[in-house]
């Protein structure tokens, strides 16, 4: 197990760089990370693998920790966690005002390193609702199936109920880029998998903003991206915010 786990941080790295690469499933990877529950994940996943991959983006998580250290931990805001689309979002608090709102974006993480991240990122801010943007680097590791995101999603879950019972879950899908084309059908059926999945609890919530981010002839907007094709700019947020800040204010 350990050298699988470490085989999934180090594809998604070295994948990063790379959108040729095709899709492949492997089952048996899948097989073992069910194994896996929200009793068992973190303390098994510290044991299994060597945790320096799931720490890359330790010093992020750090900076969160010195900030709430410095200046307090204000509980009970909407709290939006994820990769590099949120941690990006610079505007975030004045898109989606009035929603209070405390962003802990970081890297380009996974939905595996934010279960690992869990009780240092999510739990001590008692969210009264709580925004996933997790996937986008998810679907370059080959081993990172759709049911295995969903699998992920779901150790999310379960945490969220056993340490924050009363709080609302949002997903927003995983976003069409340019850059990623080659894994539009690995994010379409991971969206699929994800959407299903929370119409099966009334405080599970999926935010589609793929739609609007395509033109009228059904292809991927180009004038939303910044020059990588992946991240998005002014234009991009606030197709984001419009969508989502409509969402929680119905929902919250």
């Amino acid at each position: 197990m350990k050298h699988i786990l470490t085989y999934i941080l180090l594809s998604i790295t070295f994948l990063s760089y790379s959108q040729t690469n095709a899709d492949k499933d492997v089952t048996s990877f899948s097989k073992d990370f069910f194994t896996y529950n929200a009793s068992n994940y973190i303390p098994e996943l510290a044991k299994d693998m060597d945790t320096v991959f799931f720490n890359r983006y330790e010093d992020q998580i750090i900076e969160f920790e010195k900030e709430d250290s410095a200046k307090g931990i204000t509980k009970g805001n909407v709290l939006f966690v994820g990769s590099s689309s949120f941690k990006k979002w610079l505007n975030m608090e004045k898109d989606l005002f009035p929603v209070p709102v405390l962003n802990r974006g970081f890297g380009g993480s996974t939905m595996p390193e934010l279960d690992y991240y869990f009780f240092r990122i999510v739990r001590p801010y008692n969210p009264s609702a709580i925004v996933i943007y997790e996937g986008d680097n998810d679907v370059l590791a080959p081993f990172l199936t759709p049911e295995v995101i969903l699998k992920s999603f779901d150790i999310f879950i379960q945490l969220t109920k056993q340490y924050l019972p009363n709080t609302k879950i949002f997903f927003v899908s995983i976003k069409p880029s340019p850059s990623r084309m080659a894994y539009l059908k690995k994010m379409q059926i991971t969206n699929k998998l994800i959407k299903n999945y929370c119409k099966q609890d009334k405080n599970l919530f999926y935010i589609d903003i793929t739609k609007q981010m395509f033109n009228k002839n059904s292809q991927i907007r180009e004038d939303i991206f910044i020059n990588d094709r992946l991240h998005m700019n002014e234009k991009g947020y606030k197709i984001w915010s419009k969508i989502i800040k409509k969402e929680l204010l119905k929902n919250l």
